[in-house]
């Protein structure tokens, strides 16, 4: 009985404990080494997600002609999400957790140039806050957040904005973005917004845009 309580104490610290931060965030980085790239992209996954998501993502983007001097950092969350899957974060403690430690490895990277932040869906409402208030960042792509925190913040920023949402989208609606972009043209900012008749997803036209938008 002792064996089975521990080791459904072990299993349950394994699911909910996060990666430790003396490991840092867990990456992957297709191309070449950040400090010796021509443009830096740093690619957040959404909630239930994880290196899949992005790997599928930097794949798209080199079909659509991103160059081979750009790298593409793949960042894993610290919070699991089931047995295999990642997130930010369950709750504002743990997504403000998260944003710090992005804002750590983004200091690590040593980028030459300004770095282009990339988040889709709860990975997207990290990357816009993270946008807000990261000097390190010279332009960011949304692709269908669920909140947005730092709206107000991000029309005082000077950064290029490129965002995407599917009309169809029954996760995270699209007026997230509508009303964002509204804002930060209002604000007399460099914001492209791409809506596409889709759900819950990164279109091929939002692949497409983003390797444009990364392209140095």
């Amino acid at each position: 009985m002792l064996l089975v309580s521990g080791s459904i104490a072990i299993l349950l610290y394994w699911l909910w404990a996060p990666r430790s931060e003396a490991l840092g965030l867990a990456t992957i980085v297709d191309g070449p080494a950040p400090a010796d790239a021509a443009q830096v992209i740093v690619f957040l996954h959404g909630y239930g997600a994880g290196f899949k998501q992005g790997e599928e993502v930097a794949r798209e983007l080199r079909s659509a002609g991103l160059p081979g001097d750009v790298s593409v950092v793949l960042v894993q969350g610290p919070y699991r999400s089931g047995f295999f899957d990642y997130s930010w974060g369950r709750n504002s403690a743990e997504g403000a957790q998260s944003r710090a430690r992005v804002r750590s490895l983004i200091a690590d990277l040593h980028a030459q140039h300004g770095i282009v932040l990339v988040g889709f869906s709860q990975g997207a409402a990290v990357a816009l806050d993270i946008a807000a208030e990261e000097p390190r960042i010279a332009a960011v792509a949304s692709f269908s957040p669920c909140s947005i925190r730092s709206r107000e913040q991000l029309a005082d920023r000077d950064l290029r904005f490129l965002l995407a949402h599917g009309t169809r989208d029954g996760v995270c609606p699209v007026d997230r973005s509508r009303s964002l972009a509204k804002l930060l043209e209002s604000a007399k900012k460099s914001v492209r917004y791409i809506e596409f008749d889709g759900g819950h997803e990164i279109s091929h036209e939002a692949i497409k845009a983003l390797a444009a938008f990364a392209t140095p």
